[in-house]
């Protein structure tokens, strides 16, 4: 026990205006209600004085708590420790790993939607790796297009199936390596389903993917962090089809490995360069992501600068 009561532990879980918060038994050895438990969870409010400083808590910081009732296994978060790296959507502090689930089909593969959930890993500087689900449902030429595919846009993937257990063990084992890793993706991909396999006894709530939509439904409904080792933690988060790109237009193309490259080994003959059509520009056109690129940049500078007509 410290010497001030006061204890550290991580967010684990946010519940209505309640933090459920996570701390080590070995902090209450003395105390023989959690003789049996390696980690205590603690239903907490929070500080008047963190509301006054400005002070966010999301699942995954790192929070003091005090005033612990061991009874009813309630404290208050006093104090939070500065992020080391923060998700915006879905919120989740101190990642240190983004999984994106991506199925290769039901729902078939997207180029755009799969680069927007890998943008949002860049714009946290995370760098993600790629899982691709469901790869039971194609054959193994189809599977090698995808994985070369990711890899000419400079990621790693990992291809599994629940059905067959492929790679499922190096999975873990990425999981197990790693403090906290944020399971992102589309909704249907099997998240969800992929998590109730690596941890069994959850039994999370899963669903199919609409015949008519041809995309899932949304199951997990809030962020919650599960232990998947000693000291490793895996986050499930909510299914959303289309994350927001939120940038600078002249940062845009540094969120792309395969652009990142270029500009590594040429530099265009203007500073300012937004890679469009400006002369001398060394980013090649031909890129597949190319176009998704360009795209998305006149939307940046669009909602940057609107056209006021009239």
């Amino acid at each position: 026990m410290n010497k001030d009561n006061t204890y550290r532990g991580i967010v684990v879980a946010l519940k209505a205006n309640f933090l459920i918060v996570e701390l080590d038994n070995q902090d209450f050895k003395e105390d023989c209600l959690y003789e049996f438990s390696k980690k205590i969870r603690l239903l907490c409010t929070r500080r008047s004085k963190l509301d006054y400083k400005g002070l966010f808590i999301d699942v995954g910081d790192i929070v003091f708590v005090e005033s612990i009732d061991h009874q009813n296994n309630r404290g208050v978060v006093s104090d939070v420790e500065p992020r080391k790296s923060f998700l915006k959507r879905p919120a989740v502090a101190n990642v240190t790993l983004i999984a994106i689930c991506i199925s290769v089909k039901e729902p078939l593969f997207d180029i755009e939607q799969t680069s927007r959930f890998i943008i949002t890993a860049e714009c946290a500087k995370i760098k993600p790796i790629i899982i691709l689900t469901k790869i039971d449902l194609i054959n193994k030429n189809e599977l090698d297009l995808y994985i070369n595919k990711l890899r000419n846009w400079g990621y790693d993937c990992l291809p599994v199936s629940i059905k067959n257990t492929k790679s499922i063990d190096l999975l873990i084992e990425r999981f197990r390596n790693t403090r906290l890793t944020v399971l992102a993706g589309p909704s249907g991909v099997g998240k969800t389903s992929l998590i109730n396999y690596l941890l069994p006894t959850l039994s999370l709530a899963t669903s199919s993917v609409s015949k008519k939509l041809k995309r899932g439904t949304h199951t997990t409904r809030h962020v919650e962090l599960f232990a998947i080792g000693n000291e490793s933690l895996l986050a499930d988060t909510p299914g959303f089809n289309r994350p927001e790109i939120v940038c600078e237009a002249s940062t845009f193309a540094t969120l792309f490995p395969e652009f990142r490259s270029q500009l590594t080994h040429s530099k265009c003959k203007f500073r300012n360069c937004l890679h469009l059509d400006e002369p001398g520009c060394v980013i090649n056109k031909d890129l597949e992501r190319y176009s998704f690129y360009r795209e998305n940049l006149e939307e940046i500078i669009n909602f940057r600068h609107p056209y006021l007509g009239g």
